[in-house]
Order: structure tokens, then C-alpha cells, then sequence
């Protein structure tokens, strides 16, 4: 990050510039500068007016609509001061002091006017400290955001960082269940932020509390009883948080859900849910994925990356070097992607996709005959596809194959490229994009390796999963394995082998 210090001396600079038209350009845009520097998010309108009783120097806006307006006050003298303070007809105007030692003196006096209102006094020197402190303190992208938007009260000399450290501890303490800095944090941001930042932040903070294991009957404060991190506080965090923690992002993100991400902005935020995602591979599902070839690779990851997440239109998808798989947290919510012509994939080629897969049922077909080899235990032999194959007069194709992962089974439409998790299967996101696109694109052996690792995953409790797989489709006649003729159009085995079909 760029140095930011250097705010304060360039608008005491600004006011003793000699001319009166380049002091008031000098000194309100070295503020504007500093106003963007709190909080990049916002956009900084100038007025035309200075110091003017009741006219704004500056309006605040942000992308929810929000705006703030600001007021820049000389503090040379202390009783105008307070009685332009006064008298400014704003709900929640920043009030910004120009110069730091006359603002500190006159913090007392400032205090008894806008107690009780929603008003926030402050100065270049206590914001610039805040500023810097960003480049090495996450939280303060978040407090900062938030103390531009609803800060109230009077922040000079050092008032703002003591609450960056306030609201720092509190994280830490949240993180490791300890009540009484934590509640020490709550205190703060409630008596020190407006209502909707106030109730913004501490959300984040119950979800660190709860992602750490800790019972929402013990937080300090207002507790949100939803059990997850909604979507608002969602956005606010990957706006605003800077790190690249693995474990925070992990204690925030255990409710995850593929909805969720539907609403985050990858365009500018991208860098923090790609942290947020690989973090919660073992907890977010998936249960429809569609694979396209993206022959020019014009959205392919940048150079240096092989994958990347991101969103098309309202779906999340994946993305990879000539190809992208979108994904759907169900078979329809996919309708309206267009697929790729279907695909023709010969038995021996779909052996050496398949290599390392445990198959637990594949359909083979020529023509309109089809073939399906179905294992309750182990997964079928690549000897047993080629038996398989032999048994028709022209070469076989696979048209489908069920696959068994971690979470459950996918099954993987070769000729459509699609993946869908089989009834009952809760399936992880990671499980079927690591499953379905090996299957259904050619991929070099360096993609493969380097796919498996990306979409790598541990289970928090550190123990192995539950095989539900026995929940989905068993078979009725209890057979190790068995295959015979499919009735293309009922889907029902029709024949085996040595029998004949109409």
C-alpha cells in the first residue's frame, strides 16, 4: 500500500498559503484526499462553499445509496467553533476540525454539543493515525469504513486508534471465546457507531465468536439468532476485511452457502472471497455444474493463476485455463445456461479420464443400446468396461457415469458435460468440480494434479466423513455387482446378457 501519512501538514500547509482561492484548493483537496484514503468505498463530492455555516463542504456517498455530509470548521477560536457546531441542521454530519491542537482543546466543548446526536467530531491528525494503521491492522479497513459512514462522538489525537485497538482485541478475543474483551469490543462500536454500522460490525464479530465454537447464549450483546452470517454482513466483510488468514476466514464462514457468494461483488472484492471460498471448501455445497470450453481463453484466470472463482451473470462459477464450470445449488437453477454441443467420449477415452475415480456405476452405449455396470463395493475395473464395451458390434461410447466422493455421489452426464449430485447426496462444491470436469474435458496430467490440490479440502473437526453413500440408490437385489441392457426410453434394465430385447 502507498504511504497515506501527511494529510495533516498539507492542509496546515493549505490555510497559510497567501492566496485565498489556492488555500481553499489546497486545503480541501488535501481532505478529500484524506476522506477517500478512510474509506475507498466512498465517493467524495466538493461544494462549492468553506466553512460555511450551513451549507456542506462535502457529501459522502456509498453504493448502498447512504450519504454523509461534511462540514469543515477553522478551530482558531474555540466559542465560534462550538457555536457553529451548533448550529449546523444535519442528522449525522462530520464535522472535520483543520487544525489538530486547536480541535483537541476544543474536544470537551464539542462533546456537550453533540452528545446524544449521531453528529462525529474529528481532526486530520486522529484520522491520518487510523489511516496508517490500516496497512498492518484488518479491522481497521472495517472501523474505518464504518467511522465514515456513522462514526459519532469526538475522534482527535489518538481517540480513533485506541478504538481500532479496542476493536481489535475484541476480534482477537472472539476467536478464542474470551467474554470480557470481546464484550469490551460490543461496548465500544455500539456507544461509538451508529445504528446500522453498530449492528453491522458486531454481526461480524458474532460470527468469528460463533466460528470459534462458542455458544451464541454467551456472546455479549444483542446475539443474532439467524445462526448465519447474512448476506449484508457478508458483503461488509469481504468489502472491508483485509487478510489473508486462512482460520479467520474459516470461523466466519461456517454457514456458508453457494446463495451467499450469488450476492458477493467478485469484481471488486475478489481477493477476499477467494480466501473466504478456499477456506470453506469442507462446508459449501454444490449440487448441478455445467463445464464449457472457453477455446480463446478471454475469461480465463490471469496470468500466473490456473484457477480462480468467480460469477457469470447470477451464478458462481469456475474457472480454468480454456474452460469454466458454473455451478447451481440445484439441476434447474441451471436451465438458462447454454451447454456446449454434445460430446461423443469412446470407452478407452473415458478410461483415462476416469483414472483414480471410484466408478460406481457406468452406462455404455452404441446406438440405441445401452449397457450399464452398477458395484456396491470397491469401483469398477477398467477390464470389466472394456468386457463391457466388447458386447456390441460397433464401438461404445459412455454416456453417463456415477462417481463416489467424500460427500456423496455425483453423477457425471459425459455427453452434456454436467455433474449433479444423486438424490440425498449433500454434495460439497469441491467434490463435484473435482469430479465433474476431469470427466468431461481432456485435461494434461500437470491440470489434473494441480486441480486436485486446489479444491483440497480438511474437515474442521479433523475427523473422517460420514459415507452417505449408502443412502443413494442402493440396490434392491443386494448383488455385488450387475449389468444389463437399458430401456432408453424407461430407463429401466431391460435384458442381460445372452437375453434379447424387442
Amino acid at each position: 500500500m502507498a504511504d497515506v501519512s501527511g494529510f495533516a501538514a498539507q492542509i496546515l500547509d493549505g490555510l497559510f498559503d497567501p492566496s485565498p482561492r489556492e488555500s481553499i484548493f489546497r486545503v480541501k483537496d488535501a481532505v478529500a484526499k484524506e476522506l477517500l484514503a478512510l474509506d475507498a468505498t466512498a465517493k467524495v463530492r466538493s461544494t462549492n462553499y468553506f466553512n460555511h455555516t450551513f451549507a456542506p463542504d462535502f457529501v459522502m456517498t456509498w453504493p448502498d445509496e447512504s450519504s454523509r455530509r461534511v462540514y469543515l470548521r477553522l478551530t482558531y477560536d474555540l466559542d465560534a467553533l462550538v457555536d457553529d457546531v451548533a448550529l449546523i441542521d444535519s442528522t449525522d454530519p462530520l464535522i472535520f476540525g483543520l487544525t489538530s491542537p486547536e480541535s483537541v482543546e476544543a474536544q470537551p466543548a464539542i462533546d456537550q454539543v453533540i452528545a446524544d446526536t449521531d453528529a462525529m467530531f474529528t481532526e486530520p491528525s486522529a484520522l491520518e493515525r487510523l489511516i496508517d494503521r490500516k496497512q498492518s491492522d484488518s479491522t481497521a479497513n472495517m472501523l474505518s469504513n464504518a467511522l465514515a459512514q456513522g462514526g459519532r462522538g469526538t475522534f482527535v489525537a489518538d481517540q480513533a486508534v485506541d478504538l481500532a485497538d479496542v476493536v481489535a482485541r475484541g476480534f482477537d478475543a472472539a476467536a478464542q471465546v474470551e467474554f470480557e474483551p470481546t464484550a469490551e469490543a460490543v461496548t465500544a462500536i455500539e456507544d461509538r457507531l451508529g445504528g446500522p454500522q453498530a449492528w453491522r460490525m458486531n454481526r461480524v464479530l458474532q460470527a468469528v465468536w460463533e466460528g470459534s465454537e462458542g455458544s451464541l447464549t454467551q456472546f455479549p450483546g444483542g446475539a443474532d439468532t439467524s445462526g448465519r452470517l447474512n448476506p449484508e454482513s457478508l458483503r461488509y466483510l469481504v468489502k472491508y476485511m483485509r487478510t489473508d488468514d486462512e482460520r479467520f476466514w474459516k470461523r466466519v464462514g461456517r454457514g456458508l452457502r453457494l446463495s451467499d457468494l450469488e450476492t458477493l461483488d467478485f469484481d471488486t472484492d475478489s481477493d477476499n472471497i477467494q480466501w473466504l471460498m478456499k477456506a470453506n471448501l469442507d462446508v459449501i455445497a454444490a449440487r448441478a455444474a455445467v463445464v464449457k470450453s472457453d477455446p480463446l481463453g478471454l475469461d480465463s484466470p490471469a496470468e500466473g493463476e490456473l484457477f480462480r472463482w468467480a460469477r457469470r451473470g447470477r451464478h458462481i462459477s469456475f474457472e480454468a485455463p480454456n474452460l469454466f464450470a458454473v455451478l447451481g445449488g440445484a439441476k434447474k437453477d441451471l436451465d438458462d445456461v447454454e451447454k456446449d454441443a454434445a460430446q461423443a467420449v469412446s470407452v478407452e477415452r473415458f478410461i483415462e479420464r476416469s483414472d483414480g475415480f471410484d466408478l460406481i456405476e457406468v452406462s455404455v452405449h452404441s446406438g440405441p443400446e445401452h449397457i450399464s455396470a452398477k458395484i456396491d463395493e470397491g469401483a469398477i475395473s477398467t477390464e470389466r468396461l472394456r468386457g463391457l464395451s466388447a458386447t456390441f458390434e460397433g464401438a461404445g461410447e459412455v454416456a453417463q457415469s456415477i462417481v463416489s466422493t467424500r460427500s456423496g455421489r455425483v453423477n457425471v452426464d459425459l455427453a452434456e458435460r454436467t455433474g449433479t449430485g444423486v438424490t440425498r447426496s449433500k454434495i460439497l462444491m469441491a467434490d463435484l468440480v473435482a469430479t465433474t470436469i476431469p470427466l468431461v474435458y481432456d485435461l494434461p496430467e500437470e491440470y489434473r494434479d494441480a486441480l486436485a490440490e486446489f479444491l483440497a479440502y480438511e474437515k474442521d473437526d479433523g475427523q473422517t466423513p460420514l459415507d452417505m453413500s449408502e443412502l443413494d440408490d442402493e440396490d434392491e437385489d443386494g448383488d455385488n455387482e450387475d449389468y444389463g441392457i437399458i430401456d432408453p426410453d424407461t430407463g429401466e434394465i431391460a435384458a442381460f446378457p445372452g437375453e434379447t430385447t424387442n
